[in-house]
This record gives structure tokens, sequence and C-alpha cells, in this order.
């Protein structure tokens, strides 16, 4: 399952020099992760030290703050009790990272960013605290046998990379974890990477469709796989993109048994070609490779009808199709992936 940890930088207020903008937008970043709390595909971490370093930092309890900075800058937009709440709302119900990860503390020092992403932070107790949490994210990504690949912090907008180098000298490790292997000890350095994100579009970005579509078990997986798919679709076609708009369509009963025999033919590259047909069919894209799922051979033969259904037929790419229903409501069922000389479509309804 993808996963998220959130750097205490997205939760403490702007300073009172902050343009009135970023200080909206660092609302709406708040409002964006609190509703991923309970979405079923994410998890989202926060240090167990988080609220600690913002004491320590004095840049918490946040209300008074906010009162200050909204009355300052003319912020009618948003309650500055209610924003607190949120964010405090935030550190209460988020797990923590160390607990779920099983990576308690690192011992490290002499740690080196490139991008500089420790300088985001301008106190030493907030910037110690995210320098932690970097190398233990690196850690996961690269010194673990089963490395944690799909896993984003969250940071507050800087010019950095999504991709930062971390570099470090790591003396000890406080971990129940059993598949750690072998890295570096002073004076050599660790190096490893991960993986930031600035807001959801940057989130949705980092992930992989084809590595959760090739881990999916159920239908949430593949159904996540699409969502993706479709989200970066959009974006590559300049159209503005809403994670809640992207609906309309569902598996049909027999499509994940079939999928997975095509997969195990070993075709490279056939489940992201597959996602980019799934992708245009959601939108209605590419309707050359398109055509109607035929009763019969002949080209004069009517099309399929399941009800008031319609069987569709979509070229994935030379040797594999997709079959589909576009149903009555509008939706569309994927009914199967298969090789070119196989022409029949389930029906499941």
């Amino acid at each position: 399952m993808p996963s998220v940890t959130i750097d205490t930088c997205v939760l403490a207020a702007p300073p009172l020099s902050a343009l009135r903008d970023d200080i909206l937008e660092y609302v709406e970043t708040l409002l964006d992760w609190k509703k991923l709390l309970d979405e079923p595909w994410v998890a989202i971490y926060m240090s167990e030290h988080a609220a600690e370093a913002m004491i320590d930092a004095g840049v918490y309890p946040l209300r008074n703050e906010l009162k200050r900075l909204f009355s300052a800058k003319g912020i009618q937009e948003y309650d500055a009790n209610t924003v607190g709440l949120l964010a405090e709302d935030l550190l209460k119900k988020t797990p923590g990272f160390e607990t779920y990860f099983r990576i308690r503390d690192v011992l490290s020092e002499d740690i080196i960013t490139l991008p500089d992403l420790l300088s985001i932070h301008t106190g030493p107790e907030l910037s110690s605290e995210l320098a932690r949490i970097v190398v233990i994210i690196a850690i996961l990504r690269s010194f673990c046998r089963h490395p944690v690949l799909d896993h984003s912090l969250i940071v507050k907008p800087w010019q950095g990379s999504s991709v930062v180098q971390v570099n470090a000298h790591v003396h000890d490790i406080e971990t129940t974890r059993d598949d750690l292997v072998a890295f570096p000890t002073p004076p050599e350095f660790f190096e490893g990477d991960i993986l930031t994100c600035q807001n959801f579009r940057e989130f949705v970005l980092n992930l992989d469709e084809v590595t959760i579509w090739e881990a999916a078990e159920a239908e949430i997986g593949l159904n996540l796989a699409v969502k993706i798919s479709v989200y970066k679709y959009r974006l590559e076609r300049a159209i503005e993109p809403g994670w809640d708009d992207i609906q309309g369509f569902r598996f049909g009963c027999e499509f994940f048994r079939r999928m997975r025999t095509c997969e195990q033919g070993g075709t490279p590259r056939l489940v992201e070609r597959t996602l980019r047909a799934l992708a245009e069919t959601v939108d209605k894209q590419n309707m050359r490779a398109v055509h109607p799922k035929r009763t019969g051979p002949g080209g004069g033969d009517p099309q399929e009808m399941r009800g008031q259904d319609k069987a569709w037929r979509r070229d994935i790419d030379r040797e594999y199709h997709l079959h589909y229903w576009e149903c009555a409501d509008g939706s569309i069922e994927f009914a199967s992936v298969g090789p070119h000389n196989m022409f029949d479509i389930p029906w499941c309804s």
C-alpha cells in the first residue's frame, strides 16, 4: 500500500512574513492530507516525536499563532480555531511512523541532503527531527531486503526536486526489523535517497501504477492503479484532474484471472500498455483503436449486447486486446484482456 510521512513543517503555521496566497495554500494542504486519513488505499504516518519537537521549537499549540496570522493578512475564508483543530487532529490521529516501520531511532551525523532539504526548517529542533526521519526513510528504501519504495515524505513548498539524495554517517539503529542488509559504517558514508512531495498531485506522480497493479491481490488494487493512470494521463493532456472525479468504471468477474494469465506469458510492458488502454477507455480517447465486439466474424454481424449494454473491443497492442461493456448507465465494465485470437467477452451481470 502506498504511504506517506508528514513532516512537521506541513503543520507549523507560516511566518508573519508569508504572503496571503502562501497561507491559503498551507490551509488547503492540511485539508488535502486530512481527507486522506480515511482513504483505504493509502497509509499516512507522522513521527512519534512531532508534537514534542514542535513544542520545543515554540510553534505548538497553533491556534494563537494562526489567529495573529489570519488577522494580519485578512484571511476570512477560514477560521483560525478550526484550522488549528485540524492540525491538532492530524497530530493525534496519524499513526506513528517509527512503530509501523519498526525502526525506533537512528544515531547518525554529518547528514547531507541534495538538494538541501534540511534547510526548509530554520530552527534546530525541527531540522534535527526532519534529518532523523530522512535517514530512516532512506534506510527503508535502500537497505532492506524488501525495500519500501512506495513511501513519500510530505514537506512544505520548496525549490528542490522530488528525489533527494541522502548521505550520512550512521552509527547505530534501534530496530526490530530482521530484513536490514549490511550498509556502510563510519568512516564510510551511507548513501540513499527519498521521495518528497509538496501536495497531492506530486504524491500521485510519485506512485508507480504498474507496481501497484502487479502487487494487487483484489480489485481495490486494480482500481487504484487505473485511477493513478487516468490522473497522470489527464495531466499529460493539460487537464486539471480531480481525484474524486475519476470514477464510472469497474472490473467484471473474469477480468482479474484472465489478466493474470496474460501477464504470466511474460510479454514486456503488457501491464503498462494495458493501463494506458484502460485510461483511454475511461476518458474516451484514441477511439481509432476501438471496434464493436460483434456476435460473429463478419463485419456486418451485429454488435454483441447484454440487455442495453454494448460490447467493445480495444486494441492494446498487436498481440493483446481489451474487451469491455459500455453499460446503459454510462459506466464502463472492463471484462477481459486476451490475445487477438480470443473473441469471447465474459457476461457477469
